[in-house]
């Protein structure tokens, strides 16, 4: 009976108008720390499907994203486990387009998912420039941490050991003080 009323409540949302903002590109690394994201500039165009598990109280949800990186532009599109876009988002480094079809309250807002996106793949030097004084961002082939002014480890972040030509693909991202931790699983063929 569960599975109804979710799959009715999924419909009901995606028949209802999907809402669109436009936002400034900030992200929160802590309840208390908000920075900017730095604007994307990519080398290499690059496309990938993601499985995205996420575990916050507890509980896991699953996400499906779409993700075209080009130039200076990124461009993050979110699905449901059964395919239903959730939402879309544009970034090209001054504002952050989103088009939220359907909300869901136990995932992460997609500007956050945005913001871990970037600070998975943006190389160093592009978020050096945006971080508050005293943090850093430290970086070795396999791991990325995010350390914050008192040497607490903000977010971590672990890669594949198998090394892309394109872009650095994490595998898991754990966001310490939020309480979630982000699973990634590339879905492209092989």
């Amino acid at each position: 009976m569960k599975k109804y009323i979710v799959l009715i409540m999924v419909i009901v949302g995606f028949l209802a108008t999907g809402c669109a903002s436009k936002t400034k590109s900030e992200a929160w690394f802590t309840k208390d720390t908000k920075v900017s994201i730095p604007k994307p500039n990519f080398e290499n165009n690059y496309h990938d499907q993601q499985l995205l598990k996420f575990k916050y109280n507890d509980q896991e949800h699953s996400l499906i994203i779409l993700l075209d990186a080009k130039d200076d532009q990124l461009k993050v599109i979110g699905l449901s486990a059964l395919g239903i876009r959730l939402f879309e988002l544009s970034y090209t480094g001054e504002s952050i387009k989103t088009k939220q079809n359907i909300f869901i309250k136990q995932l992460p807002p997609p500007e956050q998912v945005l913001s871990d996106i970037l600070l998975s793949i943006l190389p160093l030097k592009q978020w050096q420039a945006v971080l508050p004084q005293g943090w850093k961002l430290i970086d070795n082939d396999y791991h990325r941490q995010l350390i914050d002014d008192q040497q607490n480890v903000i977010i971590d972040i672990s890669y594949n050991q198998t090394t892309s030509n394109q872009i650095r693909k994490p595998t898991q991202i754990k966001h310490n003080i939020f309480g979630y931790q982000i699973s990634i699983q590339s879905m492209e063929a092989k």
